[in-house]
């Protein structure tokens, strides 16, 4: 019996150092060791950073779109990255009878924190989005919240919950350190509005902050002034986006890795699950996490690390001088996270969740 033929829907450009990037190549990965034949249909025109016009984004949604049609009638099933703009795409897809599965990272409003012009179109994007995710034979969330949102907007229950995961190959325990000299805390990742860097910079001012440690941040991105404005002080290192093979020596060498997402316009509400915390719990070093669905409860229930309020900076700055001041402690939050990620964070069983997913749909 030949392999299922399946086909990677995605209008978000997944760009190498993007999150993006690493869960659409790995989850692919995955599904082929699991048995399908996956194809990826990617734009390489999506996205703030591709530096593209909207005409010319267009064109490449445009362009995805002809290349998925032409080998629809051979595919088994489409697998889609949900995006405002794949709507043409699901519905030809239910007119030959297809099956979609939609991937959901977040809720349409996401978008608009990002484009706040969108903010015209509020209509026509949660529009789109709904009849997705109706017209969907499976919905996959990243998180328990996004799960009943979604089932709420499709009006069915073929909604599972898949987070996601670190390649525990590659982000481990063992191996170098990175390249950054004295003690620090790590945040890695895109500095857009969200990502809490007005909370990491205002906590390394407060007074609780360990003044031997400093802030070490690693991407690029929107808010990549109000971090470079803060390097001055010697507590703030921006090194921006690194290479992929060199975050986890980074994140070994770090008291903690940060990852105090905030709740702008409560596009967090509904649960968070970054790579960038799993990643840094598998290469073995505690984490502090803002107190958002998910994300804390996991971290408290493997005692992985810390959880402060969100956007709440002398908390942050207490629970870095807390794991700064207890050594032992922190590195059995970081022995913890790393056996958790092992067990059941790999990128391998989330595909093989995946997978599962896929084989129903299919059925």
């Amino acid at each position: 019996m030949a392999d299922p033929r399946i086909v990677y829907f995605c209008l978000e450009t997944p760009r190498e150092g993007q999150a993006s990037f690493t869960h659409v190549h790995e989850i692919i990965a995955g599904l082929r060791k699991s048995g399908f034949d996956v194809q990826l249909i990617a734009t390489d025109r999506g996205g703030a950073s591709s530096g593209a016009s909207v005409l010319r984004r267009g064109w490449g949604y445009l362009k995805a779109h002809l290349d998925l049609f032409g080998v629809l009638r051979k595919t088994d099933a489409i697998y889609m990255r949900a995006h405002f703009a794949a709507l043409p795409a699901s519905l030809v897809a239910r007119l030959l009878a297809k099956p979609v599965i939609q991937e959901i990272n977040g809720r349409p409003t996401d978008i608009l924190v990002t484009y706040p012009w969108l903010r015209l179109l509020t209509r026509a994007l949660n529009f789109s989005y709904r009849l997705q995710l109706r017209l969907a034979s499976q919905v996959i969330a990243v998180t328990a919240g996004l799960r009943d949102w979604a089932q709420q907007e499709a009006g069915h229950s073929r909604v599972s919950v898949v987070p996601n995961g670190a390649n525990t190959e590659h982000f481990s325990l063992s191996g170098p350190g990175g390249s950054v000299q004295g003690s620090y805390v790590i945040f890695v990742g895109g500095l857009v509005a969200w990502h809490g860097l007005v909370t990491m910079l205002a906590a390394v001012k407060a007074p609780a902050w360990p003044k031997n440690v400093k802030l070490v941040v690693v991407g690029d991105g929107p808010e990549r002034g109000l971090v470079a404005a803060e390097t001055a002080s010697g507590l703030v290192e921006w090194i921006g986006k690194q290479p992929y093979a060199d975050i986890p020596g980074l994140l070994r060498g770090a008291v903690a890795a940060l990852c105090v997402i905030g709740d702008p316009e409560g596009r967090s509400a509904t649960g968070v699950a970054p790579l960038k915390l799993f990643e840094a719990m598998a290469c073995g070093i505690p984490v502090i996490v803002s107190d958002l669905p998910f994300q804390a409860e996991l971290v408290r229930t493997e005692n992985a690390g810390l959880v402060v309020p969100i956007d709440d900076p002398a908390a942050l700055a207490e629970a870095v001088a807390k794991l700064k001041d207890a050594p032992e402690t922190a590195v059995a939050m970081g022995r913890a996270g790393a056996d958790y990620v092992q067990r059941h964070a790999s990128w391998l069983v989330r595909a093989r969740e995946t997978g599962r997913i896929l084989t129903k749909a299919l059925g």
